[in-house]
């Protein structure tokens, strides 16, 4: 047996791994909450005064002695404790997520990435402001913990997703809201979302990407001519029909095409579809990622090449 050759590979593969580490830097985890449920009167005076923008000031003190006391908060933030133990906020992927966004978006800075027990919604779950990132831990249990929660909605509310609700916040902050009613705004604009975020998470898997099982990706896929058949026919592009956007943009537990096999599908289809179209527009036009930020949804449409094979 050759040991040298042996060493040599492990000296390679190390180094490797060593290089590839160096690339990213350590992220600034402020865990919030562990500071706010553990403070006396003096320590929430400090924490009032280094994160005002966590105590808006038409709250009085009492309510934040009120909040720290609180049996139910109290019980969140120890199930925190246990459920995010060994989790870990500087991660290669979170790493490689905002190395990605740095090379790739205009002014983006890396920002601190605070953890928190709130009360924000589904949506809310990470906020992104640019210079702070906002997690609400207790968003992030686990589809067991969220019992009255619908399934389409609790089986993403798992640190598993993390990652890429970072990246998705981070596409969303970049991408601006058009002034226009047709679904082919709506469609566009989160086809933009989703492909920056694939660019910032390129090594995720699709299923997670878009928000949905790996069997019903497999069906949205394996589907994909008769899905932009059916939006072609039923010239739901340029419609202004609000109800689209319920019917294939918002999150739901399947797109409604109102057909049998509706219940296959995963919701807000349209969003991949957008993605599908976007993707296509870059793989035929030679466009910067900026370029493509700014053009609006109709020429993207029109010179993105997008059909796909029966």
């Amino acid at each position: 047996m050759d040991y040298n050759k042996i060493y040599i590979v492990i000296f390679i593969v190390f180094f490797t791994i060593s290089c590839d580490n160096e690339n990213y830097y350590d992220i600034e985890i402020i865990r919030f909450e562990k500071k706010f449920y553990n403070s006396d009167e003096n320590e929430l005076d400090n924490l009032i005064l280094k994160y005002p923008f966590l105590f808006p000031s038409q709250f009085s003190k009492s309510i934040w002695i009120n909040k720290i006391n609180d049996s139910v908060e109290n019980d969140l933030y120890n199930y925190s404790l246990m459920e995010f133990k060994d989790y870990d906020f500087n991660s290669i992927k979170v790493k490689s997520i905002f190395n990605n966004a740095t090379n790739i978006l205009e002014n983006f800075k890396t920002p601190k990435l605070i953890t928190l027990i709130s009360k924000s919604d589904f949506n809310d779950r990470i906020i992104y402001t640019g210079p702070y990132l906002f997690v609400s831990l207790n968003l992030y249990f686990g589809s067991n913990f969220y019992e009255n929660t619908p399934n389409y909605l609790s089986q993403k509310m798992n640190k598993l997703f993390i990652p890429n609700d970072i990246a998705f916040k981070i596409s969303e902050k970049y991408v601006k809201v058009k002034d226009d009613r047709t679904l082919l705004s709506k469609i566009i604009q989160y086809g933009k979302i989703l492909y920056l975020n694939k660019l910032l998470n390129n090594e995720e898997e699709d299923w997670v990407i878009f928000n949905t099982s790996p069997n019903k990706m497999k069906w949205t896929n394996d589907n994909e001519f008769e899905i932009w058949s059916y939006f072609v026919e039923n010239e739901f592009f340029f419609n202004t029909n609000i109800d689209l956007r319920s019917r294939f943009i918002s999150l739901s537990p399947y797109s409604k095409f109102n057909l049998d096999i509706d219940k296959e599908s995963p919701g807000a289809i349209g969003r991949w579809l957008g993605y599908k179209i976007v993707n296509s527009y870059m793989n035929n036009n030679k466009a910067s990622l900026n370029e493509l930020l700014d053009l609006d949804h109709y020429t993207i449409f029109k010179n993105s090449k997008y059909k796909p094979f029966k």
